[in-house]
């Protein structure tokens, strides 16, 4: 089970049952604490950064061996709302049990621009009681049921084993009327939930890829194979199970690699929901192509083929709306979506299968309908 090589602990939060259960089981782990939650103050605590070569891709690789436990702030419960309303993609509600991203290596991460070296640490927040009460008052203020997606910013399941957050959340969901708590994750972590009292108020989904490409560009996450087997477990334990596979990577001879790893998938579980993604990543990432990716040359020569996804204009009231992210073209990726449907309508005709982020003109392309998303993050 991995351990951070340093943890600096805020010192509002030094006392709380969830920064006391984390030093407990790394006691060899050197520890700082800090008085402010900056992320200035954070770095200048940090050992481990302050001996990071230069660069800001070293720098966000040494930040992801430094673990920081942090106050429930006011926005740990919050909602994600698409700026774009070309992009299909309905506002959801997140929340940020942790942040920052996780001490995976994954060559594509977009996390790697949101959070730059700017957070170069790994965020988790104790206080759960508080964040409860987040909930709860977001609770207050709707007519309907809610999904909050803790695994937007970060794995939902990664640290499992050293912070017991789902643990705690579980249970407390399960007795919440309206209240769902959406886990996305690539982690393997699931033994200590498979016999918690989940209610099915807990919605687990796994990131897949094909073996090949996971273990190519997936550094330090959980091979296929095992993440296959968890989510073979969290089904047995009644969970309701979904799962995205994306990015889907056109590699040589991809149609027969993904046909298989779609095989492979639909022999093991049974998810209600698929959503589908491509390679795409923000201006920012294009634009430190050959300096941000750790894989070799294979990234950075998709990205040569890469343009922005939608044209720059001037949105209603004359706002300007940026391009997108850069991906393949469009027909390029109706390509790649009307594959993976119709390998998984040959296995299932009644999972529901989205786009993650895709245009409203791809969704039709490809035959789905648009009258409601059904991305694994979201309720019916």
């Amino acid at each position: 089970m991995w351990q951070p090589k340093e943890i600096i602990v805020h010192e509002k939060v030094r006392k709380d049952p969830v920064t006391e259960g984390i030093l407990a089981k790394c006691p060899e782990v050197p520890v700082k604490h800090v008085r402010d939650a900056r992320a200035t103050t954070v770095s200048a605590a940090s050992e481990v950064l302050k001996s990071a070569r230069p660069g800001m891709l070293n720098k966000i690789l040494a930040g992801k061996q430094v673990l920081f436990i942090s106050p429930a702030a006011s926005g740990t419960v919050d909602q994600f709302k698409m700026p774009d309303e070309r992009i299909v993609c309905p506002s959801f509600d997140r929340l940020k049990l942790a942040s920052n991203g996780c001490f995976y290596r994954c060559d594509w991460c977009y996390l790697k621009l949101t959070y730059r070296a700017a957070f170069p640490f790994i965020t988790v927040r104790a206080e759960y009681e508080k964040i409860a009460r987040q909930i709860e008052k977001r609770l207050s203020k709707s007519h309907s049921p809610v999904i909050f997606n803790s695994g937007e910013l970060a794995d939902s399941l990664a640290l499992e084993h050293l912070t017991g957050a789902a643990r705690w959340f579980i249970p407390w969901f399960a007795q919440k009327a309206g209240a769902y708590l959406f886990m996305l994750t690539k982690s393997a972590n699931v033994e200590e939930i498979l016999n918690i009292a989940h209610n099915r108020h807990t919605i687990i989904a796994w990131t897949m890829n094909n073996e090949q490409v996971s273990r190519k560009f997936e550094i330090g996450a959980p091979s296929f194979a095992s993440r296959l087997k968890a989510a073979q477990k969290v089904q047995a334990a009644g969970y309701p199970l979904r799962l995205r596979l994306d990015p889907i990577v056109p590699i040589d001879n991809w149609k027969t690699r993904y046909a298989e790893t779609i095989r492979q998938i639909f022999e093991q579980v049974n998810p209600e929901r698929i959503t589908l993604g491509t390679l795409r990543f923000e201006a920012g990432f294009y634009n430190m192509r050959h300096t941000l990716f750790t894989t070799g040359p294979e990234l950075p020569a998709f990205l040569e083929e890469m343009h922005p996804m939608l044209p720059a204009e001037n949105g209603p009231g004359g706002a300007a709306r940026k391009s997108g992210k850069y991906s393949f073209d469009e027909q390029k990726r109706v390509e790649i979506f009307s594959f993976a449907v119709n390998e998984i309508r040959k296995y299932s005709t009644n999972c529901r299968i989205a786009l993650c982020k895709e245009s409203a003109g791809v969704w039709e392309k490809v035959g789905l309908p648009l009258s409601r998303c059904s991305c694994v993050c979201q309720l019916d």
